[in-house]
């Protein structure tokens, strides 16, 4: 994330089938695993600018399916897993086949959002992906406990590495940036946050475009910022496959 203020030089801040009948319509949590939090945020995903961390959503009207089906993160990033149709689960390939989540997840759980019922009052859990365990460049597959057919692929990209330039000519800001992306996916976009908080907070001063030339482009040209002392932050993230 960078932030750019003029006239004072740039600061850098690192800083498919239809669902089955008769699925448990209250959500279910002994099976979460310790890096997900049901309804709520693990503390290092908290403090994270809201458009890096993604939501991928569980159900799609009458179909079992992930949407997006494989997410893409950077290490160390979170997932906010959101129930959008009847009850599903986001769980790691070894976790506790049981669909009642009547157990503690076995240790080799990757990851276990637990039940997710889209007529509880809770319809979200969020989970933090260790770069140890999730380090870049892996795939991990995960699924849902009431839908053999409802699966998909975490995926783990290079860390996106950013830099920027000034170009007084225009008064500009430029970004240029490697990294990020997987095999026959390497797209991205830009968020700008002209609010000066480094959050991202959703309103009308975040957007999100895309790179100079389309999301398969690895620069970010913003025209006349210089002029203007208004504090500017931004954001390159994987673009993920339901995004336009």
């Amino acid at each position: 994330m960078l932030r750019a203020h003029s006239p004072l030089p740039v600061l850098f801040i690192v800083a498919a089938a239809a669902l089955a009948v008769g699925a448990p319509a209250s959500a279910q949590t002994v099976c979460i695993t310790p890096n997900c939090v049901f309804g709520g945020s693990p503390a290092i995903c908290a403090r994270r600018a809201t458009p890096r961390t993604p939501t991928v959503l569980l159900g799609n009207d009458l179909l079992a399916i992930y949407v997006p089906e494989n997410p893409k993160i950077e290490p160390g990033d979170c997932i906010v897993w959101r129930v959008a149709s009847s009850t599903h689960s986001s769980s790691g390939a070894s976790c506790d086949p049981d669909p009642f989540c009547g157990s503690p997840a076995p240790s080799a759980c990757e990851w276990e959002s637990a039940n997710l019922s889209i007529d509880s009052l809770t319809q979200t859990s969020t989970c933090y992906y260790d770069p140890t365990l999730f380090p870049p460049a892996s795939a991990d597959a995960f699924h849902c406990r009431f839908h053999a057919q409802m699966v998909g692929t975490l995926q783990v990209t290079t860390p996106i590495v950013v830099t920027l330039a000034k170009e007084i000519g225009t008064s500009s800001v430029k970004l240029n940036w490697t990294g990020g992306g997987v095999i026959g996916d390497v797209t991205y976009k830009v968020a700008r946050q002209s609010g000066g908080n480094p959050r991202f907070p959703v309103g009308a001063t975040t957007i999100t475009v895309d790179p100079d030339g389309g999301v398969l482009g690895t620069t970010f040209t913003d025209t006349g910022t210089l002029s203007s002392a208004t504090t500017i932050y931004y954001l390159i993230r994987n673009k993920q496959s339901d995004e336009p």
